[in-house]
């Protein structure tokens, strides 16, 4: 009982004396003086919690290598929030790109429908066919009874169409 007496009255001494230039420590290593004041804080009361006996000799070093023990703990803390929340912007972000990327893509096929409902008739069945039905030019030369030649050119111009009337609606 007569060393946490001791002790306290050696604590009380050494508050007087070294607090603001522990709390300067501190904040001149974690940068904000608010957890500053918080760490000191619990520098000092980690020091009244000590059961040993101190001695004035002892006392300033052991304050310090409580201080830096606790600094090192708000930092691992500090970094490990810091990169937790990094990561969830970063998922957040690709979540917002991955919306944006869907939105783009039903924004441009809604314009390339319209394009294509404005192509002739015959280039109009030619390149649905080929667009979404995945038919091949053999397939719809057979299968409208046209040549190769003229399917292969009615899908050309309408790509050609389409792809223009795409570049000016993206610019």
């Amino acid at each position: 009982m007569e060393t946490k007496a001791t002790n306290s009255n050696l604590i009380a001494k050494c508050y007087a004396d070294n607090s603001a230039r522990v709390q300067a420590y501190i904040a001149a290593r974690i940068n904000s003086y608010a957890d500053a004041e918080n760490l000191a804080q619990d520098v000092w009361l980690r020091l009244l919690e000590y059961d040993k006996p101190l001695t004035a000799e002892t006392m300033v070093p052991l304050i310090y290598t409580i201080a830096s023990n606790l600094i090192i703990d708000y930092l691992r803390r500090y970094y490990r929030s810091r990169k937790a929340d990094d990561e969830l912007r970063r998922g957040a972000d690709e979540t917002d790109h991955s919306v944006e990327s869907r939105l783009l893509a039903r924004d441009m096929a809604q314009a390339e429908q319209r394009r294509v409902e404005c192509l002739p008739r015959q280039r109009r069945i030619i390149y649905v066919m080929s667009r979404y039905e995945e038919k091949s030019v053999e397939d719809i030369a057979s299968e409208l009874s046209l040549s190769f030649r003229t399917v292969e050119n009615h899908l050309r111009l309408g790509r050609r169409d389409v792809r223009q009337y795409m570049s000016a609606a993206i610019s």
